[in-house]
């Protein structure tokens, strides 16, 4: 009975894995289409306002019309501060790894401690080469 039990745990860890990762995109896909129904019956009953054609042209014509149609963007200064969190995360939880490597000379710290490591100082350094960037180009538009 012992032995059964046993093998069911690799099946059962795998199926969850994969159960687990399909539920998270589900999740996603349905907060984003969500949004997105939002934004298109806030569009429809704005368009339902305009008593015209023309008013409507205009509307859209106008800066306010042309913000109001496209999608709302993250500025570049909240991706790079959320790159640099996510940046910032990682790179301590690979530490924490890390001190379990060194505190317990187990092997297997290592290699997820390298991982997250990696990953953080290359999150932060994409968030620090998308501001400085972001930074000349606006200096350049301003000109």
């Amino acid at each position: 009975m012992d032995n059964s039990l046993e093998m069911m745990i690799p099946i059962v860890s795998v199926v969850g894995s994969f159960v687990m990762i399909i539920a998270v995109v589900w999740l996603i896909s349905r907060g984003k289409q969500r949004t997105a129904q939002y934004r298109a019956e806030v569009q429809m009953k704005m368009i339902e306002r305009f008593g015209s054609a023309s008013e409507f042209t205009q509307f859209l014509e106008s800066p306010a019309g042309k913000q109001f149609l496209n999608e709302p963007r993250r500025s570049t200064r909240e991706r790079a501060l959320g790159g640099m969190r996510t940046g910032i995360i990682l790179l301590f939880i690979g530490l924490g790894f890390a001190f379990a490597y060194f505190s317990e000379r187990d092997p297997g710290w290592f290699i997820p401690a390298f991982i997250m490591i990696g990953l953080g100082i290359g999150f932060l350094v994409s968030s620090a080469v998308s501001w400085k960037m972001a930074k000349e180009w606006d200096s350049t538009q301003a000109q």
